[in-house]
């Protein structure tokens, strides 16, 4: 395995650390988002002198921020085995395969944490995020002449 491989593995171990880390803690759950949501709307609320319940707002917020989040993670952790994988045939199926069982394994490890549940549909979001960002990485390297 050459040089490049090794620090492209080594980065994608430390990302996969990031993530079990922040899976791990209690200030990535749904409740603390949304508390931090609807305590930033009420404040603008307040501001703008505006008397209409803000946290009517903070499930739809809360909902979208946090999907999204995880389409994001696990797409970047998508590439990230792309690159780590380097130049074997099939690297992107084999990038794909890897962040999906790294995401079922992510959320069995939420499954243990006391402040956290496992979702079936989280594991669906992040290998949607990686199919997505893989499939954008192809056709940006399809473009360039590099596949």
């Amino acid at each position: 395995m050459n040089k490049k491989r090794i620090i492209w593995w080594v980065i994608t171990i430390g990302y996969c650390y990031m993530i079990f880390h922040a899976t791990g803690s209690p200030s990535f759950t749904g409740d603390s988002t949304s508390s931090m949501l609807g305590d930033s709307i009420k404040t603008v609320y307040d501001f703008l002198g505006i008397s209409w319940d803000p946290y009517l707002l903070v499930d739809q917020l809360n909902f979208i921020i946090r999907k999204s989040g995880h389409v994001i993670a696990f797409g970047l952790l998508g590439i990230l085995f792309r690159f780590a994988l380097g130049d074997i045939k099939r690297a992107y199926l084999y990038a794909w395969i890897l962040t999906t069982v790294y995401a079922m394994t992510d959320e069995f490890h939420q499954s243990l944490v006391p402040s956290r549940t496992a979702s079936i549909m989280d594991v669906g979001l992040d290998s949607i995020g990686a199919g997505l960002a893989l499939l954008a990485l192809w056709i940006f390297n399809k473009r360039k002449g590099k596949l």
